[in-house]
């Protein structure tokens, strides 16, 4: 999460909110929903326990990201979690074990499935890089969804966009036709974007508008 607003958009960042998933979380509403953070990533990339960080860790270095570790019907999710000077969540990135299907995805987050399903979000594909928070093997189509609202926590000249690195049963997907329910995400971020960089991306065609299968 150090690099989060270093690659193609580098105004992308991320957050959850009090009704779903969004720009709006703290560190109190991300805990309470997702537990306690297990380790904490400093600027100089320390890792540090959360007794650590809470002993002498802070009096020490400056936080750069939070991981947090949860299990829901079985399946364990990594997350990290970045959060702006104002303490609202700037960035969040969701590892699961094992990849899910598209169509599954609700049942394993509900929360972010409500936002994803809201009447202002966006579905499409790219070619071209939405984060450079993938830490897995990415396929050359990269799916999104753009959710055209401004995040309270936020300045109004942002919307909301979520990042998926999608695959086929392990295989890399090389076009976009090939996105479906069955389409497996092995990650993805939530972050934010300018307006106009979307709206724009959209015009252009730079993303490609797709069903939404959420």
């Amino acid at each position: 999460m150090k690099k989060i607003i270093t690659g193609t958009l580098a105004a992308l960042m991320l957050t959850s909110g009090i009704a779903f998933a969004n720009l709006d979380d703290t560190k109190e509403s991300i805990s309470s929903r997702y537990g306690d953070c297990r380790l904490v990533i400093d600027t100089d990339n320390q890792i540090w326990s959360k007794a650590e960080w809470e002993s002498k860790g802070m009096q020490r270095a400056k936080a750069a990201s939070y991981m947090h570790s949860f299990t829901r019907n079985s399946l364990r999710t990594q997350m990290e979690v970045m959060y702006t000077n104002e303490g609202v969540v700037r960035a969040q990135r969701f590892t699961p074990d094992t990849a899910i299907k598209i169509k599954d995805f609700k049942t394993y987050y509900p929360e972010i499935a409500q936002l994803l399903g809201s009447p202002q979000a966006v579905a499409f594909a790219s070619y071209k890089p939405l984060t450079s928070q993938f830490q897995e093997a990415q396929s050359p189509v990269t799916m999104g969804v753009v959710v055209k609202t401004s995040p309270a926590g936020h300045k109004g000249s942002y919307y909301t966009l979520l990042a998926f690195n999608i695959q086929d049963e392990g295989r890399l997907i090389k076009d976009s036709k090939f996105i479906d329910p069955e389409t497996g995400i092995r990650e993805f971020t939530i972050e934010r974007v300018y307006r106009t960089s979307a709206n724009d991306a959209l015009d252009s065609g730079d993303w490609q508008r797709i069903q939404n299968f959420f």
